[in-house]
C-alpha cells in the first residue's frame, strides 16, 4: 500500500518534486495540513520566524507563481508565514464549470476581488454569481466551488 502525506501519496509528491506534476491548490493545502505549516512555508526558502513589526513585499509580477489547468496563481507576500490570510493574485483561465472535473473543496474561506474580465463563481450551495470588475465576494471555500472565467479573455 502505498504512503500517503497529507491526502497525497508519496508517488505524487514525487511526481511534485521532480516537475512532473503541477499540484492544484487544494493539493497544495493538503500537503501544508499534513506538514502542519502554513502554506506560505512551502513557497518560502528564509527560515521559520515570526519578528514583531514584520513586513511583506511583492514587486509586480515576482510573486510565486504555480498553475493549475484552471488557474495561474501569484502568491504575494510569500516571505511572511503564519499570516491568517493567503494572498493570491489569480487569472482565472477556466472558461466553463466543465473545465473541472469535480469543484473543488478545502478548509477555509477566501475572499475575490475581480480585477480584470468577467468571472462566474460556481458554488455547491449557491446560484452561479457573476462578478464584474471591483466587485467581491467571501465564501465559504468547505463547498465545492470554482471560477469561471466568463468572456473571451481569461479574467483577473
Amino acid at each position: 500500500m502505498a504512503r500517503s502525506f497529507g491526502r497525497l501519496a508519496t508517488s505524487t509528491l514525487s511526481k511534485i518534486e521532480n516537475g512532473q506534476l503541477s499540484p492544484t491548490y487544494e493539493k497544495i493545502l493538503a500537503l501544508s495540513k499534513g506538514l502542519g505549516v502554513d502554506v506560505a512555508e512551502l513557497f518560502n526558502d528564509s527560515p521559520v520566524g515570526t519578528p514583531v513589526g514584520r513586513r511583506g513585499v511583492t514587486l509586480r509580477g515576482r510573486g510565486v507563481v504555480h498553475s493549475s489547468p484552471q488557474y495561474d496563481y501569484e502568491m504575494l507576500c510569500a516571505d511572511l508565514t503564519g499570516k491568517q490570510f493567503l494572498p493570491m493574485l489569480t487569472r482565472v483561465k477556466a472558461h466553463s464549470v466543465h473545465d473541472f472535473t469535480v469543484l473543488p473543496q478545502h478548509d477555509g474561506e477566501e475572499f475575490v476581488y475581480v480585477v480584470r474580465g468577467t468571472i462566474t463563481l460556481h458554488t455547491e450551495f449557491y446560484e452561479p454569481l457573476k462578478l464584474s470588475p471591483g466587485d467581491c465576494c467571501y465564501f465559504d471555500s468547505s463547498m465545492r466551488h470554482g471560477l469561471v472565467s466568463a468572456g473571451v479573455e481569461d479574467a483577473e
